[in-house]
């Protein structure tokens, strides 16, 4: 053999030139059969990764490109029987040989796995490999010639796609929100997951199997039908990334939103091939976009003042009631601080709105004042609420402000008028004093004038009441407290609920209960120290409810009835007969005397009135 032999070949062809063969169960190059030479002369220029095992021993020869894959292993593997060098893997390996050494067979494999340490760990790496025999003169096997490419990088890769997509089918499937779709446009294969399917009221099993996509656009809303179909054959022509929101209409009538994106795919012609996309359901977002316009549109249009601002009192939105009261436009106040319509007699009441909304609080209503643009002063009533982001953190505040400017005016007028009543009442009293005393004169006994002035004088004090509260009622256990206040508390009993008295009954009461007290005092349980009186009340409800109140005297002097009714009893009686509807029945037994009163808590009354329990 030439010692050119083997002629080039890279580091592998310098390497078999300088080896010490004779060492070997090869022996000297000289000796090696014409099959071993032409297979090394074949694979050393080979760009490809092959190895040569020769022998029963299984020598390994390989090229350079081999080499590359074998790591550390390079070169001691290097004309050394296999089992020597690839012992982790040698289960593995020697059947491989062997089928293709003894049985003369051809083995292939793709991604064909091996545990390898090439590193000084053990790898688990993936080669395509095809394994042949060669072959003498004769025709027995000699050797095993491999070819192998490693394919760990692309393993690896489609496996971590592989848990991907299944990641996102799982997360796809649990969302119950998102489908996927791919349309094959030339043929008209529209395939698409369970959840796309089931999306359009399509069969999922025909989406699994591929249908046309005219199956898709029937479960679109027919009001949006038209122009879906115009967005996809624009996004097919033009090839820009296609983006719809639209309605789709379920069998059951009703209607969800989805948001579909996807993009047209074309062949190496520049046909359109495939139309591959996603689609969510965006209904709860629509739902609420569509709340959310709703309140802007009542935002708009409330004529009360509506405005927010930031933590840092800047003002953030300003409606058109806002423009009305304060004068401003949203323009003019838009990043300004809120406080340009604060007096300056009041600077620390926005820093305390402040506060209170970032600690989570809402200022209820309450009354304050605020400067126009102009300068005037109006009087407004005002809540404050805290405004949050999307994660539930406080960013601002939201401001309702109502003018009551009028109202206020209306109370101002009307405390006045009241006032102005009350100091002519009472000098009419006075004048109605001073005339009965001057007709009575001599002639009537004091005690009938003395009688005649504290009726007079509980008339006052019942309109006192009443002006007190703006003539618009009383409570019944106010108006007792007051007839009674003359009185040592210790003699009476009071109790019953609330129950607010118009201002025709509250006179009507007043006169009555100051002649029971009176004739209490002179004739019955007051006149004793340890006399005692009850006075109870109670309402019934029902379509129309029933106001019953009792007077019981104990305690005092032995009661016997009168002979003749007197003008305190006549009064009671009568009086609270005609003004209050009702029956009232005065008993005289030994232990005491017993007032009681039963009429309907009704609006003939001259007022509604007003119970609470």
């Amino acid at each position: 053999m030439s010692i050119e032999f083997p002629g080039k070949g890279g580091e592998m062809g310098a390497l078999i030139r300088s080896y010490d063969w004779a060492s070997t169960s090869l022996g000297p190059i000289s000796r090696w059969p014409h099959s071993l030479r032409f297979a090394v002369s074949l694979i050393l220029p080979a760009q490809a990764q092959i190895v040569i095992f020769w022998g029963p021993e299984f020598v390994a020869l390989y090229n350079d490109a081999y080499a590359s894959v074998i790591g550390e292993k390079h070169p001691r593997a290097f004309g050394r029987p296999a089992r020597e060098n690839w012992a982790e893997l040698w289960q593995d390996l020697e059947p491989l040989l062997q089928r293709v050494y003894r049985d003369g067979e051809t083995v292939f494999a793709n991604d064909r796995p091996f545990l390898i340490e090439r590193r000084g760990y053990p790898e688990e790496v993936y080669f395509d490999i095809s394994s042949s025999p060669v072959r003498d003169e004769g025709g027995r096997v000699q050797g095993v010639i491999c070819i192998v490419n490693e394919t760990t990088e692309r393993v690896l890769a489609q496996r971590a796609l592989a848990k991907s997509q299944e990641r996102l089918s799982y997360a796809l499937g649990a969302s119950e929100m998102v489908g996927t779709f791919d349309w094959h446009v030339q043929s008209d294969e529209f395939y698409s997951d369970a959840r796309f399917a089931a999306m359009f009221s399509v069969d999922p099993a025909k989406g699994a199997k591929g249908t046309s996509i005219s199956e898709y656009m029937a479960g679109i809303h027919p009001d949006d039908r038209d122009r879906i179909a115009a967005a996809i054959d624009d996004a097919i022509q033009t090839g820009e990334k296609y983006s719809q929101e639209y309605r789709l209409l379920q069998l059951d009538g009703t209607v969800r939103w989805i948001e579909v994106r996807g993009e047209c795919l074309y062949d190496a012609d520049g046909r359109p091939e495939r139309f591959p996309g996603a689609a969510v359901d965006i209904t709860e977002r629509k739902e609420k976009e569509e709340t959310l316009h709703q309140l802007a549109a009542i935002v708009a249009s409330s004529e009360d003042a509506i405005l927010s601002t930031d933590l840092d009192t800047k003002i953030t939105s300003w409606n058109r009631g806002a423009e009305q009261l304060y004068g401003y436009t949203a323009e003019e106040v838009a990043g300004k601080s809120v406080t340009i319509l604060v007096p300056e007699d009041r600077p620390d009441e926005e820093p305390m709105i402040i506060e209170r909304i970032s600690r989570g609080e809402r200022i209820e209503t309450y009354e304050t004042k605020r400067r126009r643009k102009d300068g005037v002063l109006v009087d407004v009533s005002l809540t404050v609420s805290p405004v949050r982001d999307s994660s539930g953190k406080i960013v601002g505040a939201s401001k309702i402000a109502r003018d009551i400017t009028q109202r206020k005016e209306a109370e101002r007028l009307e405390r006045f008028l009241i006032g102005e009543m009350k100091h002519r009442v009472k000098n009419t009293i006075a004048t109605v004093r001073a005339i009965a005393g001057q007709t009575l004169g001599k002639e009537s006994s004091k005690e009938a004038r003395d009688a005649f002035d504290a009726r007079l004088l509980s008339l006052s004090r019942a309109h006192d009441l009443l002006t007190a509260r703006d003539w618009s009622g009383a409570e019944l256990s106010a108006l007792i407290a007051e007839v009674l206040s003359p009185y040592e508390r210790d003699h009476f009993e009071v109790r019953g609920p609330e129950v607010r008295l118009p201002s025709k009954a509250v006179l009507a009461f007043s006169l009555a209960l100051h002649e029971l007290a009176t004739n209490a005092v002179k004739h019955g349980a007051l006149a004793r120290s340890s006399g005692q009186v009850t006075i109870t009340w109670a309402v019934t409800p029902g379509d129309q409810p029933r106001l019953t109140l009792q007077w019981e005297e104990r305690g005092g002097p032995p009661v016997k009835p009168p002979l003749q009714k007197g003008f305190g009893s006549r009064l009671i009686e009568e009086l609270l007969s005609a003004e209050l509807d009702g029956e009232v029945n005065i008993t005289y037994e030994a232990a005491g005397i017993t007032c009681e009163v039963d009429a309907p808590l009704q609006v003939q009354w001259e007022e509604a009135a007003t119970l609470a329990s």
